[in-house]
């Protein structure tokens, strides 16, 4: 009798699965609170990890890269609602998600002989190797040991010295004789009122030392490197999507007169929790009708209102809904506005339309070449022609999305084939409110709207609001009689 062969997709989970049961928590992500659909996801990002460091080291001018996980230790002052941590560029590099103070050193020597990747930790050596590939694992207190001797110039290092300091060594064949590149994920925005970041403490020890020293940020290297979504990035990118779009649309129907808006939002929360997903930003759901003229939704203080939940939906209004549910740090981030009644007033109709309109037509602009500026310029001229609506719409046409919900980029060159874009479109007439926003994928020969699947289209929307609810939240002053 021939033994069951067992599938080849059953193996390598078990295989991953078995993996991480032996791992710390803090190997796992934030408390070990990680789903078992995000584990199976992480499959492939050791290999990733390894191309990602190849890539990097190919992009250097010679010398070291120093790349530290650390918790920031000042707000980001151009993000909300993001998980408050500069800890991706490591996960970017290394598949290691998770980084208990004083954290992880990756070190990379594109010009050494042996020890050409090191990973500083405190980690468990055998599970570091296991998650990314890395062989050479020192304890983190030896960082700055081997950084000590590897600062002298090769050609001074006697043969003592290379026979027993080979770590060391082998940094400074790396570092050479002359002037000494370093390249440090700097934070990407520093608030110099603000105290300094100590992760980067030893950056003036090893200025005191020599005078050869050259810094570079390693993000003018790992912001293209992350802007263009490799397979690993868009397997988790698309998982993010199409998980937001079940949250969302039952989101979109349960926005009815007499919920709060909390309500709503905890219904498409619900949803990114059960599929085994984390939120990539704190849902916004608010009231879009009846609004002051004047209103930008943009600024902070709307901001917050949106994601406090303290409104009740009023009979035919308008909701809005800002939202993304994030698969292994890769979140999706989309834009819906529904009718409170299940359709659209006439008026709301009009105003609707023309915006999906615009944003129907700058989506489809987007194709290799094409920059930002021109995607932005096209908007406000169509949102002119509607009756100068482009005076309501004072935030950009849109963003990177990635490992951050505003991903890290550059924003003036033209677009390539593997951006991901979050192109977000509004307006505010006569106090009523449409915004959308939809994550496309930059490619070859044009683009790939991914969250085209989440109705959009007036008769879409109207549909979707007539079909059954999963769940069904009652206003809760109905539910305390």
């Amino acid at each position: 009798m021939m033994k069951p062969t067992m599938p080849a997709a059953t193996r390598r989970l078990i295989c991953l699965l078995t993996t991480f049961a032996f791992l710390p928590l803090q190997a796992l992500g934030a408390g070990g609170q990680t789903s078992i659909t995000a584990l199976e996801y992480r499959q492939g990002h050791r290999e990733a990890a390894i191309e990602r460091r190849a890539k990097f080291m190919a992009a250097m001018r010679g010398g070291l890269a120093v790349i530290t996980s650390a918790d920031r230790s000042q707000p980001n002052r151009y993000e909300f609602y993001t998980d408050d941590t500069e800890n991706k560029d490591f996960v970017f590099l290394t598949g290691i998600y998770d980084a208990h103070p004083p954290g992880h050193i990756l070190l990379m020597n594109p010009g050494g002989d042996t020890y050409r990747e090191i990973l500083y930790t405190n980690m468990n050596p055998d599970t570091v190797r296991a998650l990314s590939g890395i062989e050479h694992v020192f304890p983190r207190d030896t960082f700055l040991e081997h950084m000590s001797s590897a600062i002298s110039d090769y050609r001074n290092l006697r043969i003592t010295q290379l026979r027993f300091k080979e770590v060391a060594s082998d940094l400074a064949r790396g570092w050479g004789d002359d002037n000494k590149h370093l390249y440090v994920n700097y934070p990407r925005f520093t608030n110099l009122n603000e105290p300094a970041n100590p992760r980067l403490d030893f950056i003036p020890r090893l200025e005191q030392a020599t005078s050869e020293l050259v810094l570079h940020d390693a993000g003018d290297l790992l912001d293209p490197l992350r802007m263009i979504l490799d397979d690993f990035a868009m397997k988790n990118l698309r998982r993010a999507i199409a998980i937001t779009g079940q949250g969302l649309m039952e989101g979109m129907k349960n926005a009815r007169p007499g919920l709060t808006t909390l309500q709503v939002m905890h219904t498409v929360d619900y949803h990114y929790y059960l599929h085994g997903a984390s939120l990539g930003f704190l849902t916004g759901v608010s009231p879009a009708s009846n609004l002051n003229e004047p209103l930008k939704w943009e600024t902070t203080e709307e901001e917050e209102a949106a994601r406090k939940g303290d409104a009740r939906i009023l009979p035919g209004s308008l909701v809005h809904f800002d939202t993304g549910a994030a698969m292994n740090l890769y979140s999706a981030d989309i834009q819906r506005t529904v009718p409170a009644d299940g359709t659209f007033t006439p008026e709301q109709k009009r105003i609707y339309q023309v915006v999906l309109d615009v944003q129907k037509e700058v989506i489809a602009a987007v194709r290799p070449g094409v920059t930002w500026a021109e995607l932005q310029e096209l908007t406000m001229k169509r949102l002119k022609e509607a009756g100068g609506w482009d005076e309501s719409y004072t935030y950009g046409i849109g963003h990177f999305i990635g490992m951050e919900v505003h991903e890290h980029g550059d924003y003036v060159d033209p677009l390539e084939p593997g951006m991901v874009l979050a192109i977000e479109q509004g307006a505010v007439v006569d106090g009523t409110r449409v915004a959308f926003e939809d994550d496309v994928l930059v490619t070859r020969r044009g683009h790939e709207w991914l969250t085209r699947f989440i109705p959009i289209e007036i008769d879409e929307v109207e549909a979707l609001k007539q079909e059954p609810l999963m769940v069904d939240p009652k206003p809760q002053l109905e539910a305390l009689d």
